[in-house]
């Protein structure tokens, strides 16, 4: 039987090497290699003679066939009971290895391993028997017998010899790190060990990952893996004694921490069933490190914190610049803010939170109202205490300015004796006290607003004076060379008054000199101006005084420039003897009359009578130029200038005229242009004039729209030259007059809105007043801009009209609109802001804005 067996298992073996071999064989005869032609026999006799032993074999086994049958009977019946025996095996193996977790857990790893070895040698004897019952289904060629149980088993010892070495290895480590105190436990080294345990086990042999004691196992490294980060949060610096009894509570287990302790306690505490709970207890540790840390810093800042005083003043020393005090102040009770608002965080530090919170909420308020005191007795006290007319005129808020200010320089002396300023400011009843004088001192400031607004009244111009070059102005009312020192701020042109005929008491004025340089002498009519009396009556008489005199200069100049051609004094030479202001004005009375009466030449018959006019013109900027040209005195230079700008625009009219054949003076081509003429006051009309009514003055006419030359003082500051765009600008904007509105002129920045408007009250002699307006106006600021102008009778140029807030602007529309109504009802006073005032109906207001940005526009 083995060698018909052996024969089988040979056969298609032994017939796969005929064919290599005669291939070898040929490629070394063809290599002339010697090979004997008895090899060479053997070799091709081979494959016969292999079949005749596999035929002699396959006749041999039908020979014993039936004896053959009768053995394989009784093996079959081995084999079985075999087959039993090995599941028998099987679920013993099963019951009794170690797949279970109590020997891990209590640590008794040689029972484990005995197992092992045990169920590994019944597991090789057994796989012996089934090697022999496989050999004889070989022999007797039989189905080979698949013993899987078996092969299971030995599968089985093998992961499961690998998996307690790795449940030795992880719990041996962890047993290492049991014992380690709590100062020299290193988590980042743990945690980088149990990270790698971790690999290794999620790379352990899929065949392990069902069994229990691999599920243990991997619960065992996780839930270190979770400990650790807790172990480490807990290590940190911030952990208190109370964030220690809170883990107790948490875990519901004691402990001491003391010297012993150890890295077994806490995983006694089993800290991964709390994670949430443990991070919550270190991050409330840190907050609130970080809460004591700057309350600590708050409060030691605080306690050492000087404040510093200006004994400059021996009376009264001040509190100095405390810009770095209210700075820290500042940043320091947002800290202490936030801080309130951590809820459970600073229920530690309550008490202590609340006590700093009240003293710098209480130093803050202190010190607000104490520097806003300070900066208001400042600027009242030399009023209240060195103006003697204020003094009269205010006895009793005197008075008691007298007292609140006894008592605020023994506040002052009493706080200067120590300097901290927590001190300062928490002394007992230094609030109340600093309360008491701010209220007194209020009253005194409301007083002083309501006489300052009686002197505004009486004098208009004083709406545009800031309130301290005011108060100036009135305590010193009786100085009239002091008061002249502020003639500027009140008189846009005028910087001061010539006081020879009185130079030491300054009480008679024969003259006024620009800002410029320019002087104008008064005229014998009206002559001498003498400044007797409250300084707000003979401001307003000087401001009439200083029209009437501009007025007789302007009657003079009128009446020589009728000898300009015919006299000794030509033009170039006649504007020597007159202010600049004036001369123009002359020279635009003299070419307004000059064009009609060369229209009623036209209308009589002459045909070139506006081309011969047109030469004179020529001729006369001519003169000019050459006057100029050899001129080295620089006011008489910017006059002569001033001159020929607006002269090239008048003869560019009468050019126009000449080339469109204008031969009537009721084309609107000649009404359209701004005409000068000196005349009588128009009988019956309402126009707004500062000349009596017997004396002739200067009225202009644009399009249907006149008014009467108001004289404002400019001074020598030269003109703008006129285009046509400057031409219907005036006729837009007077035409807003005409219709009691006021003008808008639009344009990019830098287009000259501003200077257009500007150039035409000094055309008009109206005083213009401009305001750049910003987010920090108010309808109160606006107010008494509109009380001013209204009284004054002057123009308003409100720049950047739009960077005034939403909220404002209709307030302001009210009040402007109040101004107008008044206009035009004709009305000499009007209700604004429940008080009757005058009005002056030559006031305006004009706003621009630049272009592209308008935020909101006023309609």
């Amino acid at each position: 039987m083995t060698k018909i067996c052996d024969v089988k298992l040979a056969r298609g073996a032994v017939q796969r090497l005929f064919q290599p071999l005669r291939e070898q064989v040929t490629m070394l005869k063809r290599h002339h290699s010697n090979i004997s032609e008895e090899c060479w026999s053997i070799l091709e006799q081979a494959p016969a003679q292999w079949s005749e032993v596999d035929r002699a074999a396959f006749n041999e086994k039908e020979k014993i066939l039936p004896l053959q049958n009768q053995e394989m009977q009784k093996i079959r019946v081995k084999i079985e009971g075999f087959r039993e025996d090995v599941r028998s095996f099987r679920a013993e193996f099963l019951d009794r290895c170690p797949f279970g977790s109590e020997n891990a857990v209590t640590g008794n790893y040689d029972k484990s391993y005995a197992l092992i070895n045990e169920y590994y040698q019944k597991t090789m004897e057994i796989r012996a028997r089934a090697e022999q019952f496989n050999d004889l289904e070989l022999l007797f060629d039989m189905a080979m017998s698949n013993y899987q149980p078996l092969n299971d088993c030995y599968n089985n010892l093998v992961l499961l010899k690998n998996l307690w070495d790795l449940i030795v290895m992880v719990r041996e480590t962890f047993s290492a790190w049991y014992n380690v105190l709590w100062d020299k436990i290193d988590t980042e080294q743990m945690v980088a060990t149990v990270r790698e345990l971790s690999n290794q086990v999620v790379r352990a042999q899929k065949g392990l990952r069902a069994w229990p004691l691999y599920t243990w196992l991997q619960d065992e490294v996780k839930n270190m893996s979770a400990a650790l980060p807790l172990v480490n949060e807990l290590h940190s610096d911030t952990m208190r004694d109370r964030h220690w009894a809170q883990l107790m509570g948490v875990t519901k287990k004691t402990f001491e921490k003391g010297p012993e302790f150890s890295f077994r306690h806490l995983l006694e505490l089993e800290l991964h069933h709390f994670s949430d709970a443990v991070y919550d207890i270190v991050d409330q540790s840190v907050k609130e490190a970080k809460i004591e840390a700057k309350l600590e810093g708050i409060r030691r800042t605080w306690s050492k914190m000087t404040v510093d005083f200006d004994g400059s003043r021996e009376d009264c020393p001040l509190l100095a610049d405390l810009s770095e005090v209210l700075e820290r102040l500042e940043s320091d009770s947002l800290e202490m803010l936030s801080m309130t608002s951590q809820g459970r965080f600073i229920e530690f530090c309550k008490q202590t939170v609340d006590e700093w919170s009240e003293k710098l909420q209480t130093v803050d308020s202190v010190l607000q109202v104490w520097q806003k005191f300070q900066t208001n007795w400042c600027r009242l006290e030399p009023i209240f205490m060195q103006s003697d007319d204020i003094r009269s005129q205010l006895p009793e808020d005197s008075k008691r300015f007298e007292l609140l200010d006894n008592s605020w320089k023994d506040l002052m002396m009493e706080a200067s004796r120590s300097s901290l300023i927590v001190d300062i400011c928490t002394a007992d009843g230094r609030a109340q006290t600093l309360a008491d004088i701010t209220d007194a001192l209020d009253t005194c400031e409301r007083s002083l607003n309501d006489y300052l607004e009686q002197k505004k009244k009486a004098f208009p111009r004083f709406y545009f004076v800031a309130n301290g070059a005011l108060l100036d102005i009135l305590s010193n009312g009786n100085k009239p060379l002091k008061v002249a020192e502020y003639l500027g701020d009140v008189f846009d042109g005028i910087r001061t008054l010539d006081f020879s005929p009185d130079p030491k008491l300054g009480r008679i004025a024969c003259g006024h000199k620009a800002k410029d340089g320019e002087f104008v002498a008064w005229p014998s009519d009206p002559g001498n101006f003498v400044l007797e009396g409250p300084v707000e009556i003979y401001l307003a008489g000087l401001e009439a005084h200083i029209r009437l005199a501009l007025r007789e200069v302007l009657e003079q100049a009128r009446t020589s420039a009728e000898s300009w051609e015919v006299g000794d004094r030509p033009r170039e030479t006649w504007l020597d003897d007159y202010c600049a202001q004036l001369s123009l004005l002359a020279t635009q009375i003299i070419w307004t009359e000059e064009t009609a009466r060369a229209f009623e030449d036209m209308e009589a018959g002459s045909e070139t009578a506006m081309r011969d006019y047109k030469r004179v013109n020529d001729d006369r900027i001519d003169k000019l130029i050459r006057r100029v040209q050899g001129e080295s005195d620089k006011e008489l230079r910017t006059k002569v200038i001033t001159i020929i700008t607006i002269d090239v625009h008048s003869r560019d009219v009468i050019e126009s005229f000449v080339l469109q054949k204008v031969n009537e003076a009721n084309d609107f081509r000649w009404g359209s242009q701004l005409r000068f003429y000196w005349t009588m006051y128009p009988p019956g009309s309402s126009l707004v004039s500062f000349t009596p009514p017997h004396q002739k003055t200067c009225l202009i006419k644009i399009c249907d729209w006149a008014t009467c030359y108001a004289y404002e003082y400019i001074g020598n500051v030269g003109r703008l030259v006129i285009t046509p765009l400057t031409d219907r600008c005036y006729i837009t904007l007077t035409q807003a007059l005409n219709l009691c509105l006021g003008g808008a002129p639009a344009g990019p920045a830098g287009t000259g809105k501003t200077e257009t408007t500007k150039d035409l009250s000094r055309a008009l002699g109206l005083p213009i007043v401009v305001f750049n307006c910003s987010d920090q106006m108010t309808y109160q600021t606006t107010a008494q801009i509109f009380m001013g102008l209204a009284q004054v009778g002057a123009w308003g140029c409100f720049d950047e009209f739009n960077r005034i807030s939403i909220e404002v602007l209709s307030v302001v529309s009210t009040q402007y609109k109040s101004v107008l109504d008044a206009i035009r009802i004709n009305s000499k006073t009007f209700l604004f802001v429940d008080e009757e005032l005058r009005l002056v109906k030559t006031c305006g207001a004009f706003i621009t804005m630049c272009h592209g940005c308008h935020r909101h526009v006023l309609r």
